[in-house]
């Protein structure tokens, strides 16, 4: 299993629905770089949000403040679409930057009858069987959920764990800014195999016990950052020999 697959900036993401991007891109209009920008924090899988994007960032520049801002209310509008909460189900029908943004506003602001246990559940479990169990959160509700179940790990005092990861804490604003402004997903794992971590023993001997639960954040470009269990910061290498041992690269 490839974990950074769709991080990476390939040919084949291109699908149909860049299109119009690509024209834009090959009549000058939009560079390549910012092609190959929409194309990564497009959060669908089909990439479509890409055309509709760089139509924006062309026609209606002046109503955008940023890219960030630009890529953070598509993955909110995402999000509320995969719930079928959105007035306006289909985003090409949005003529300007303004009303598009005001109907996400306006969603926000109502919690467009979501419930926080809805959000709890918006994750994916990408592997799980006898070795590991692999999840990717993509609300931070969902995020707090998972450390404080699945992965919690850091000993309270009093019988109960929980998660030293940022991501996991009560306030939001860490999560919400590594996922939606800085465009990171998070995988957490657990390793379950005793195999596994004796394999992890005999290569990290003193701290291996920490990495039974591992976040791995998988930075805008491919390039990948971990923290283990104490939310400690895994040197590069470190990283690479961890992956190599659970076969996950």
């Amino acid at each position: 299993m490839n974990i950074i697959v769709n991080k990476k900036f390939k040919k084949s993401l291109i699908l149909e629905n860049v299109k119009q991007a690509k024209q834009y891109a090959a009549s000058g209009k939009l560079s390549d770089e910012e092609l190959k920008t929409f194309i990564e924090r497009d959060p669908s899988k089909s990439k479509k949000y890409v055309g509709w994007m760089a139509k924006m960032w062309i026609t209606d520049r002046n109503s955008i403040e940023d890219v960030h801002e630009l890529s953070s209310y598509i993955s909110e509008y995402d999000s509320f679409a995969q719930r079928n909460k959105v007035k306006t189900k289909d985003i090409n029908q949005f003529k300007n930057y303004n009303d598009f943004k005001k109907e996400v506003d306006e969603l926000n602001a109502s919690g467009a009858d979501v419930s926080n246990a809805e959000l709890e559940k918006d994750y994916e479990i990408v592997r799980d069987d006898d070795k590991m169990i692999i999840a990717v959160p993509h609300t931070h509700e969902a995020s707090r959920k998972l450390g404080l179940s699945t992965f919690a790990f850091r000993d309270c005092g009093d019988g109960e764990k929980d998660s030293s990861w940022c991501t996991t804490y009560k306030a939001p604003n860490h999560f919400n800014d590594y996922y939606y402004q800085q465009n990171v997903t998070f995988y957490y794992v657990k390793v379950k195999s005793k195999e596994l971590i004796m394999k992890l023993k005999e290569a990290f001997p003193e701290n291996y016990k920490n990495l039974i639960v591992v976040a791995l954040a998988i930075l805008d470009g491919g390039q990948i950052d971990a923290y283990d269990g104490l939310d400690k910061q895994l040197s590069q290498s470190n990283i690479q020999q961890y992956i190599k041992i659970l076969g996950i690269g």
